[in-house]
């Protein structure tokens, strides 16, 4: 992702395509019960894993957050306040990251003791490291290796870590250089791998491991639960340092079990690995590595106290309610801990979030204990269920951003559609959250009404609620669909006798001309646009496979009546090579010329236009841009355009898995000021009430006329343009935000705000 985006179809053709300067803004206010929402458009979190580092290199530690969700990276900078959670979201070291190889789980350690946190990845069978050799250029990393081994004697093997789990990556013997703790391919025991980089070199620079224990703590997991069985040997142990023939023989057959799990056979078979998150930390102050253990399936953490040395760790006692003295760890599911200083008092403190990618906690997935006690002697009181995401627009799993002026006084508002927000059981709610705009039309800020916007989630729809809004019926007001997981479509009408919106059911399981049942598959994702310029709002609806169907509208203003058109309209798909899905979500939009455009969401996050639509709705569409100003906040984008801040160019507010939101301001207008004749085309008052006076720098053409387009592409009223100024009656138009076009010659078209 980058800073900012500037998309310009040449500065002396401004006609040919929309036009984009994208600021990331991250202060554009938004306010929940009364309080400013620090971190609103940071994107959300849902199963992260956190580290340190120092990415602006103040000599603070910012933190470093990698959510599976998607694998996705947020950085929250470090302000450093003394006994403060103080952090403020960044996306300035969004590119350094080398995100196609960041997956599964990610780890940031100091290995070579300069200071600065190197990676710690995982790569096909183990992990990779990723140096960090930042200067005064700025954060930067090298690859190191791409397959960490170690001395499983005979045989120099890779480090083995799962997939699912999380290693455990710290000083064990307190020599200086960091050891590994990892369960075995069979998951029973744990695996203590040390760096031999003091003993070999007399530095901590180097990765040079060696198994110097294979049950390190003589305790072993019972892999039909999380029990802990301890003082429990294993008979394949290492005898310190050297390895006996039965060793050997073990180790064999280990590898043979990573080349190939049928050629293994006995009791080690049943044993099979299957997720484990291991935090070493000294919980007693004895200078013995303790350890937190989280398991695949549960929702607890175990502590295991260790009575033995340094060099021969040995697990004397257990707590499976950890912390027993405190609220206990219950995070459903699969829990990881992560020990780190979050208030700037030089005492590590302790982060809980899964690490599963589905069926667990997503909306309150961040338990923050404070450390109490001393950094070696840790005392943990719990604080929150959700670090940050507090302080986010944060809808459990999933985002997606629809523009609804809800109560119709002409400021575009926000509903936030989602998957689904955590329930025990596997029950996912969907609800839509309204964000109010309490702002004004060149100053948008944004109040949270509530999360369950009409109580929705009660609707019995189900799960990845989706809505579009528009006067479908002709009497004024905005109606809604939703759409559904299912495919299909659901019509509320609006019945309020107000301005502000107030649905009924009207009809589930919208159907078409034929009175069959619209079904797209699944995760349709509808808009109502005029696509073909009659002046009815037609249908769009994206779904899971990528593509986008066309539904055309062939009845009245009063009375809809949808016809497949096209199942793929334009031809286009947003599905990946790696992947089976595509989940699109469309988002059609005039471009300054009046011309149709459209945004699409992807599975893989990036965001797709695509152009060449004006008069070819039966022909193959113009792919843009597969990766749209290399905006990417994380799988399964949603996109919205509007005119926020009233500057005549759309804004874009971004939706992502993690279940939040950004907010991208455009500032097109203002970065080519001085480089085009600027206002050929002036509005007064704007915002108008009655009316409209449309101002030009030169007379119009002979036979030119005004148009004016709604924000869903219909065409609401039309003019001739005599003179240089030309008065326009809005009286009898609803509030909003229209594109104001003239026809002859090369008219920058504008946007006029209508408010009665």
């Amino acid at each position: 992702m980058r800073p900012y985006l500037t998309l310009v179809a040449g500065l002396l053709c401004l006609q040919a395509s929309a036009q984009f300067d994208l600021q990331w803004d991250p202060s554009v206010p938004v306010q929940r019960q009364g309080a400013d929402l620090s971190l609103a458009w940071a994107g959300g979190l849902n199963y992260c894993q956190v580290s340190e580092i120092d990415l602006d290199q103040d000599g603070l530690k910012d933190l470093f957050v990698f959510d599976r969700s998607g694998g996705q990276v947020v950085t929250l900078l470090n302000g450093g306040t003394p006994g403060q959670v103080d952090y403020t979201h960044t996306i300035a070291y969004d590119e350094v990251w080398p995100f196609r190889e960041l997956h599964d789980w990610v780890l940031l350690r100091d290995y070579n003791c300069d200071g600065k946190e190197d990676i710690f990845s995982y790569s096909l069978g183990g992990f990779a490291v990723y140096r960090n050799i930042s200067d005064n250029n700025g954060l930067a990393f090298e690859l190191v290796d791409t397959l960490v081994r170690s001395n499983y004697v005979p045989t120099n093997a890779n480090l083995f870590v799962t997939q699912v789990d999380v290693p455990g990556i710290v000083d064990v013997d307190g020599d200086g250089d960091l050891d590994v703790l990892t369960f075995s391919i069979f998951g029973s025991y744990m695996e203590y791998h040390k760096n031999l980089s003091m003993e070999l070199y007399g530095t901590c620079d180097s990765l040079t491991f060696e198994v110097r224990n294979r049950c390190w703590g003589y305790f072993s997991e019972n892999l039909n639960n999380n029990s802990v069985t301890l003082n429990n040997p294993c008979g394949f142990n290492v005898p310190d340092p050297e390895i006996g023939p039965a060793i050997a023989q073990a180790t064999l057959e280990l590898e043979r079990e990573a080349a190939d799990p049928r050629e293994v056979t006995g009791q080690e078979k049943a044993a099979a690995h299957v997720g484990s998150t291991i935090t070493p930390l000294d919980l007693n102050g004895d200078a013995v590595m303790d350890v937190l253990i989280g398991d695949v399936s549960f929702s607890n953490l175990t502590a295991l106290t260790n009575g033995g040395t340094v060099t021969d760790g040995l697990m004397v006692a257990q707590d499976t309610l950890f912390p027993v003295y405190d609220l206990s760890v219950d995070l459903p599911i699969f829990p990881g801990a992560y020990f780190l200083d979050l208030n700037n008092d030089d005492k590590r403190d302790l982060v809980v979030s899964p690490n599963g990618t589905s069926l667990c906690q997503n909306f309150e997935s961040l338990w923050f204990y404070l450390n109490e006690g001393t950094d070696d002697a840790p005392v943990f009181a719990h604080q929150q269920k959700d670090l940050f995401q507090a302080d986010m627009i944060e809808v459990g799993e999933g985002a997606y951003p629809v523009p609804f002026d809800h109560n119709g006084d002409g400021l575009m508002d926000l509903i936030i559609a989602d998957h689904g927000y955590y329930q025990a059981g596997g029950n996912y709610p969907s609800k839509f959250l309204l964000l109010e705009n309490t702002g004004t039309v060149n100053s948008p800020a944004f109040t949270v009404v509530t999360d369950d916007y009409h109580d929705l989630s009660t609707s019995g729809i189900g799960q990845s609620m989706y809505p579009a809004f528009g006067d479908i019926d002709g009497d004024g007001d905005q109606d809604m669909y939703i759409g559904d997981q299912q495919g299909r479509l659901h019509h509320f009408e609006n019945i309020s006798t107000t301005p502000v919106a107030e649905f009924q059911l009207a009809q589930p399981n919208v159907t078409d001309a034929n009175s069959v049942v619209i079904d797209v598959g699944q995760f349709a994702t509808p808009q109502f646009f005029d696509v073909d310029g009659d002046g009815l709002l037609d249908l769009l609806i994206g779904e899971r496979n990528g593509n986008v169907n066309y539904y055309r509208n062939q009845g009245t203003q009063a009375l809809p009546s949808w016809n497949l058109e096209e199942d793929t309209l334009g031809g286009l798909t947003v599905t990946e090579y790696w992947n089976i899905t595509g989940h699109a979500v469309p988002f059609m939009f005039l471009n300054q010329d009046g011309e149709r455009e459209m945004l699409v969401g992807s599975e893989s996050g990036a965001i797709h236009h695509w152009t060449g639509i004006e008069g070819n709705l039966t022909g193959p569409f113009t792919l843009a841009d597969s990766t749209f100003g290399d905006i990417d906040e994380g799988m399964r984008s949603a996109v919205a355009l509007h005119d926020f801040h009233g500057t005549g160019d759309l804004d874009l507010v971004t939706g992502n898995y993690r279940g939040g939101i950004g907010f991208w301001r455009n500032d097109f207008s203002v970065g080519i000021a001085g480089e085009v004749d600027s206002d050929p085309l002036r509005l007064f008052p704007n915002p108008a009430d009655e009316g409209v006076d449309v101002v030009l720098d030169r007379p119009a053409e002979h036979g030119s006329r005004l148009q004016l387009f709604s924000s869903q592409g219909r065409l609401v009223l039309e003019v001739p343009a005599r003179g240089q100024r030309i008065r326009v009656g809005t009286s009898q138009l609803a509030n909003g935000i229209y594109l104001l076009r003239m026809t002859g010659g090369p008219w920058e078209a504008v946007h006029l705000v209508v408010q009665h």
